[in-house]
């Protein structure tokens, strides 16, 4: 079993022989395009376990973004493109190469300076730094350090978010504070509604064709329409990396979420419209 960075393909064939394979035992299929996830999950799954018996590297390792080999392939193929992956391939393989230089010419000072933050204890260090976790014991919610934390985190992930779809829709993620606590903000539909009456939800809606530029642009429109909230008291931080072609097949609509701050808001500062919101609130 082998996994291909470049386009995001699974490669399974019989691992007997791997130097014996031919074209009947081998198949390939987008990650995107496989209608049955179970074929995926076990095709990690037996990736982890090839890890786990020592099938690529006798010694266990930290991985990239996590220790467990399932957690951290899952989590490679779902948050980053093929084109992330390649460009971050081919700067390990540049460090490589440099340090086969640098050991050729027995330059062992350099190497060390080179290879020293990929030792566990530095490794586990930048994994675990305060810095990069929330914080929200100083009692302000979402602060600027927090918020800051989250914009980094949502943007160094890229994605490839597809127009394909007939229909697509925005939803709309508000973080915000309520005297001092972290809150997300949630609406209430109206009783009349015909589609999903008294349900509670988030803001959004569907895309408006030649309306709406962007699915930013849709959300920020739908929650100004819904609750009041212009797009000049809002901050947006993100987009929510999910696999769009999964949630259509699931809904019948793409939906995109995108993350947004309101920043310090109290009930004055919501104006529901009563033809679609009955009310809204707040979960710490």
């Amino acid at each position: 079993m082998v996994y291909d960075n470049n386009d995001s393909y699974y490669h399974a064939y019989d691992d007997q022989d791997d130097d014996d394979y031919g074209d009947d035992d081998h198949w390939d299929t987008a990650v995107d395009d496989v209608n049955d996830r179970r074929i995926v999950d076990e095709s990690l799954a037996r990736i982890c376990e090839q890890e786990r018996e020592g099938g690529r590297m006798k010694q266990s390792q930290l991985g990239v973004l996590t220790e467990d080999p399932h957690k951290d392939m899952r989590m490679l193929l779902e948050n980053y493109t093929a084109a992330a992956l390649a460009s971050a391939l081919r700067d390990r393989e540049d460090v490589l190469q440099h340090c086969a230089t640098l050991l050729a010419q027995n330059q062992i000072v350099q190497l060390t300076k080179i290879l020293r933050p990929y030792q566990q204890k530095y490794i586990l260090q930048r994994r675990h730094t305060p810095e990069k976790m929330l914080d929200f014991r100083n009692g302000q919610g979402f602060d600027t350090h927090n918020v800051e934390l989250l914009r980094k985190g949502l943007n160094r992930m890229p994605r490839r978010v597809s127009t394909a779809h007939s229909k697509r829709a925005g939803v709309v993620l508000p973080l915000c504070n309520v005297d001092g606590v972290p809150c997300i903000l949630f609406e209430k539909r109206s009783a009349h509604l015909r589609a999903h009456p008294d349900e509670v939800c988030l803001p959004g809606g569907m895309v408006t064709a030649g309306e709406d530029k962007t699915i930013v642009q849709t959300c920020l429109r739908e929650m100004e329409e819904e609750i009041g909230i212009g797009h000049n008291s809002t901050s947006v931080l993100g987009v929510l990396r999910c696999n769009w072609g999964e949630v259509h097949h699931l809904v019948g609509v793409a939906v995109t979420p995108v993350v947004c701050f309101l920043g310090e808001i109290g009930e004055s500062q919501f104006n529901p419209n009563p033809d679609e919101v009955a009310e809204c609130f707040t979960v710490p």
